[in-house]
């Protein structure tokens, strides 16, 4: 049997341009067009042909050059021609056809947006899964998603390209502003004495949005009376925000008056044993044992006192223990014991 190259000559009718003409692997077109087909042997004399096209209108021809070999869906086809020669020997050859979709299908597209002051915002088109899609940003960018942190306009092509060929294209637009931020000065950190009100001022004007900590106010002011540290955040019509904090040092000198006795007989005058303070402790814990050691009384609450009962009952006259600990306001740890008298 005598073997013979057959080369494929493969002209698009619908863009009028010609593929590589001589022995092609694989042609790339679009949705909807359509091949001329030219068998050319380069030995022996050729008397029969049969074409198989995969994916075409039309599946099949017996003729030496089928015309407007059209493909209407997307895919991966192959195309197959066998030669018969006078002496009754053959030769196959084939070339694949890879068909792109189009047009460019719809896909979400942000309006005109901006974004904070020293931000980024990104662009994130979700086309990426379409065959064939190619990106061109007015940037120089071929992705399919672009991080802006410049105002102006900007533009995206999205091409669908099968080959050298375009079969669909289309633009979007975008205006990009730069929202200013909000500016927050609380000020240097100061001293101050509990009981002294400090106004905090956090700026701006109406349209402005506030959050306060620790105490969550949500105005422009808040008056600070305990030591501290005061922080603020301010929020503007575009959603920008911005933040500072002060810490407000104690500075008076602090004490804790515990009495030496208490009368818990219901006249009204020393009827609880308590304490006073100055300032406002963190953390806190008063406690009452008897003089062997059995708790009688606790409590977080800083205004309780104990009223001499222990269990429901009056306790009776006698020398009790009592113990304080406590998270001042310099960041430290305080234990106070000592004893007092219950008198009946």
């Amino acid at each position: 049997m005598r073997l013979t190259k057959l080369y494929l000559l493969l002209i698009l009718c619908i863009s009028a341009l010609k593929a590589s003409a001589f022995n092609v692997d694989t042609l790339y077109i679009c949705k909807g067009y359509c091949i001329n087909y030219t068998n050319v042997t380069t030995q022996g004399i050729a008397v029969a042909w049969q074409w198989t096209f995969q994916g075409a209108s039309t599946p099949g021809s017996t003729l030496q050059n089928p015309p407007n070999i059209c493909y209407p869906t997307a895919g991966i086809f192959k195309t197959t021609v066998t030669t018969t020669f006078q002496d009754n020997s053959d030769s196959t050859d084939d070339v694949m056809i890879v068909v792109f979709d189009h047009p460019v299908p719809a896909f979400p597209f942000p309006s005109d947006t901006g974004y904070c002051q020293g931000n980024t915002l990104p662009l994130l088109l979700t086309t990426t899964t379409f065959p064939g899609i190619q990106y061109q940003w007015s940037t120089g960018a071929r992705t399919s998603s672009l991080s802006v942190n410049t105002q102006g306009t900007y533009w995206v092509d999205l091409v669908i390209r099968a080959g050298n060929l375009t079969c669909d294209s289309v633009r979007k637009q975008i205006t990009i502003t730069e929202y200013p931020r909000p500016s927050v000065y609380l000020g240097q950190d100061k001293t101050m004495c509990q009981g002294q009100v400090i106004v905090l001022d956090a700026g701006q004007g109406a349209g402005y949005r506030y959050n306060w900590s620790p105490n969550n106010e949500i105005t422009r002011t808040v008056n600070a009376t305990l030591p501290g540290v005061y922080s603020v955040t301010v929020t503007n019509q575009y959603g920008c925000q911005a933040n500072d904090q002060i810490e407000l040092l104690d500075s008076c000198p602090h004490y804790v008056f515990v009495p030496n006795a208490v009368s818990p007989n219901a006249d009204r005058l020393n009827d609880l044993f308590i304490k006073v303070w100055n300032f406002t402790p963190k953390d806190y814990k008063f406690s009452i044992y008897n003089r062997w050691g059995e708790l009688l009384f606790e409590t977080v609450d800083m205004n309780a006192g104990w009223d001499g009962n222990y269990n429901g009952a009056p306790v009776q006259q006698d020398v009790y223990v009592y113990k304080i600990t406590y998270f001042d306001t310099d960041k430290k740890w305080y234990e106070l014991r000592g004893t007092f008298f219950v008198v009946r």
